[in-house]
């Protein structure tokens, strides 16, 4: 039997011509090559279209000839040549090869099957409703395969091939594709959200973190310490050391405990109560309770919405007020901020910065398990955010 006769040692089915349908059959070998290059593949899906195209046509043409070549070779190392050319020679995987792509043009079919898989992907699936896909599919699938029938019964002569199994087989090819390509572009998603959120805590911690408040702290403290020697100053003094190492330090966390967190509101509150004056006028009060189960949360993620109100809701010369009731129970945070609210003065920059960046960490880390709720009423500014932490 020479090379150009040995398609006869296949299934039955085929002996009127060579089964390019079969090839499809070693597509699931090919298809964990896409999964074992997941990370090669996350870098493609940024490429144009039509370069994602050509290299998905690339490594689904070298996946197949190197599996038809692998498994060639132990067959043959198994039972012994089975293929022969005229000469009695056994027909090497070299010689396989160049039948396949000279002879079959199975390079040709690979770049038509790809394309129309890649387009339907980019142009259905991502664009359209899951049932129009499915039939965008269907259609395509029987299309390509009857096609490809007709094309080996002009080439190779005989009985068209039948198109059930192997149309099957495509469409089950451009499901799971499509499948594989919108689980790697959730994984993209998921990267470029992290960055946004990188630098969302780079801005939070450059926006919110006042440099002014130490300043001012420090010259407080200073003059504490003119007045009187003694325990308050170091106190303060250890206060302030201790935010200043946590936002250093705790900031490049994923996640710090409640305790952690609890204490670096503590601090702050403590820190800004001493640097305003004692008067009747300014009236702050803070309830913070904790349960003392284990829980962890991102590192500063209230100091924004608790800055806001000692950097709005405090004048010298006006009567004000802050209320802070802050609450961890059963790994569920309850915070309950309201304080007053003065006409904006046009030096002043406006409430929205830190609530923005907020908003953004708590939809990025904590998706469905928040509640924020604002109101600006005519005299007070009241926040209100249920986190669960589980």
């Amino acid at each position: 039997m020479g090379i150009d006769s040995y398609p006869e040692a296949f299934h039955p089915i085929f002996r009127s011509s060579y089964p390019i349908f079969l090839r499809y059959s070693r597509l699931p070998f090919c298809f964990e090559a896409f999964i074992v290059c997941d990370s090669a593949i996350m870098a493609i899906t940024r490429l144009p279209i039509w370069q994602q195209w050509l290299v998905h046509a690339l490594v689904l043409w070298l996946g197949m000839e190197l599996s038809d070549a692998l498994s060639y070779s132990y067959q043959v190392y198994r039972e012994g040549p089975y293929l022969i050319n005229p000469d009695g020679s056994s027909v090497t995987a070299w010689q396989r090869f160049m039948n396949h792509n000279y002879r079959q043009g199975l390079w040709a079919v690979m770049a038509v099957g790809t394309l129309l898989v890649e387009l339907n992907y980019h142009l259905i699936f991502r664009k359209k409703s899951i049932r129009f896909f499915l039939i965008s599919t269907g259609l395509g699938s029987v299309g390509f395969t009857v096609l490809l029938a007709y094309f080996n019964q002009w080439k190779f002569g005989g009985l068209p091939n039948p198109i059930g199994e192997p149309t099957l087989v495509v469409a089950a090819y451009s499901l799971s594709y499509a499948l594989l390509r919108q689980y790697i572009q959730q994984r993209v998603d998921q990267t470029q959200q992290q960055i946004q959120l990188t630098n969302a805590e780079l801005h939070a911690l450059k926006a919110h973190i006042n440099p002014h408040f130490f300043f001012n702290t420090l010259n407080t403290l200073y003059g504490t310490a003119l007045l009187e020697q003694a325990e308050q100053t170091a106190q303060s003094i250890e206060q302030l050391a201790s935010i200043m190492r946590y936002t250093v330090d705790r900031s490049r966390n994923d996640l710090v405990s409640v305790a952690e967190e609890l204490t670096f509101i503590t601090d702050y509150v403590q820190l800004q109560k001493l640097r305003l004056p004692v008067r009747e006028n300014i009236q702050i009060q803070t309830e913070l309770t904790y349960d003392e189960k284990p829980t962890q949360i991102a590192p500063l993620l209230l100091l924004p919405l608790v800055e806001n109100a000692f950097k709005y809701g405090i004048r010298m010369d006006e009567p004000c007020f802050i209320t802070l009731r802050l609450s961890v129970q059963q790994q569920e945070l309850e915070l309950v901020i309201e304080n007053s609210l003065f006409p904006r003065r046009n030096d002043q920059p406006g409430l929205g910065t830190g609530l923005v960046n907020t908003k953004k960490r708590l939809s990025l880390l904590y998706p469905d398990k928040h509640q924020l709720s604002v109101q600006s009423l005519a005299d007070r500014y009241f926040v209100h955010l249920h986190l669960i932490l589980h």
